[in-house]
C-alpha cells in the first residue's frame, strides 16, 4: 500500500490506536507475528499490506477505513485520542480550540498531579481500577509530551472557555468523584482557584501567541478543536472530560477534513468570539467569580 495514501499519517494513527488499546509496542508485535522494529517502521510510515493493516485494525478495536484516513477517524477513549492531538499539534501552525472548563495545554505544572488523582478517583471498583492503571498512565504520559511539545515548537493558540464550567469547576474542585470527605473537596477546591487565577492571570498578561476568549452564554458539551497546517485544516471533536469527573471511555472522539463539518465549526467558534471577553475583562470577570466563592 502507498499509492494515495499517506503512509506517515496511517503510521500515526497505528501509535495513536495503539496507545489508546494499551498496547506497548512488542505486545502487539507480538500479536502481530511481527519484529518490534517492524512494528516501529510502519509506525514511521514505511509501506505496510492492506492485510497487515487489517489485522492491526481487528486487535485495536478500530477499522481499516479509520487507519487510512479515509473519511473521519473514530477513538473510542481519551487515550487515543490524545495520542492523535499531540500528533496533529505537532504540525499545526495555529490551533482553534473550545474547550470545558479547561484546555490542558493552558494549565499549570501541578494540573497534572491532580489529574492523575482525579483519573485514580473516577474507576471505583479496585479490579476495574487495576485494568485502567496501564490506559491511565499512558493518557498522563501523552498529555505531559503534548505540554512540552507546545512550549517548544510555540503554536498560535486561540482558546474558548466557559464563566459558568469554571463556576462548576470551582464549586465542585478538581474532584475525581463525589462524595469525597469534605476536607479533601475544600483542597480540591482550592486546586480549581489556582487554575482559574492562572486562567485570569494569562488573560491579564495576554501572552505571544495565546488568545483566550471567555464565553458567559452556553456553550457546547462536546469540545472542538481545528487544526491549522498551510491550506489544509482537521477538526476534532471530543466528548471526553480531562477535567472534575473525568470522562475517558464514555462516547466517541473523531477527527474529519470535511469540508461542511469544518467550516460549520469555524462558523460557530467565530461567532461565539465575537461575543466573547478577552484580555482585562475577561479577567475580570473570573476574579469576580472567584470573590463570589471565596
Amino acid at each position: 500500500m502507498g499509492m494515495g495514501f499517506n503512509l506517515a499519517e496511517i503510521g500515526a494513527r497505528v501509535r495513536a490506536y495503539r496507545l489508546g488499546a494499551g498496547y506497548n509496542a512488542d505486545q502487539l508485535a507480538s500479536r502481530l507475528g511481527v519484529s518490534r522494529a517492524a512494528l516501529y517502521r510502519i509506525e514511521q510510515g514505511d509501506i505496510i499490506k492492506v492485510d497487515v493493516l487489517e489485522s492491526i485494525a481487528a486487535i485495536l478495536g478500530t477499522s481499516l477505513a479509520s487507519l487510512l484516513g479515509v473519511g473521519a477517524e473514530y477513538h473510542s477513549n481519551a487515550a487515543s485520542y490524545q495520542a492523535r492531538m499531540q500528533q496533529l499539534e505537532e504540525n499545526a501552525s495555529h490551533i482553534v480550540a473550545l474547550f470545558s472548563p479547561l484546555s490542558y495545554l493552558l494549565t499549570t505544572e501541578s494540573y497534572d498531579h491532580d489529574l492523575a488523582i482525579m483519573l485514580q478517583e473516577s474507576v471505583s471498583d479496585t479490579e476495574q481500577r487495576a485494568d485502567r492503571q496501564n490506559e491511565q498512565r499512558a493518557l498522563l504520559r501523552t498529555l505531559s509530551e503534548r505540554r512540552k511539545q507546545a512550549r517548544e515548537r510555540k503554536p498560535s493558540i486561540t482558546c474558548l472557555t466557559s464563566l459558568e464550567e469554571l463556576r462548576r469547576l470551582v464549586t465542585l474542585g478538581l474532584v475525581g468523584r463525589l462524595g469525597l470527605p469534605e476536607d479533601v473537596v475544600a483542597k480540591r477546591r482550592m486546586a480549581a482557584r489556582r487554575e482559574v487565577q492562572h486562567l485570569a492571570n494569562m488573560m491579564k498578561a495576554e501572552p505571544v501567541g495565546v488568545q483566550i476568549g471567555l464565553v458567559e452564554d452556553i456553550v457546547p458539551n462536546v469540545a472542538f478543536q481545528l487544526f491549522y497546517k498551510g491550506n489544509e485544516v482537521l477538526l476534532g471533536t471530543s466528548p471526553f472530560r480531562i477535567a472534575e469527573l473525568p470522562n475517558l471511555h464514555v462516547g466517541v472522539a473523531s477527527i474529519t477534513s470535511n469540508p461542511e463539518a469544518v467550516d460549520l465549526h469555524v462558523q460557530l467558534f467565530d461567532r461565539l468570539w465575537s461575543i466573547c471577553k478577552r484580555g482585562s475583562e475577561g479577567a475580570r470577570l473570573l476574579e469576580d467569580m472567584l470573590a463570589q466563592h471565596s
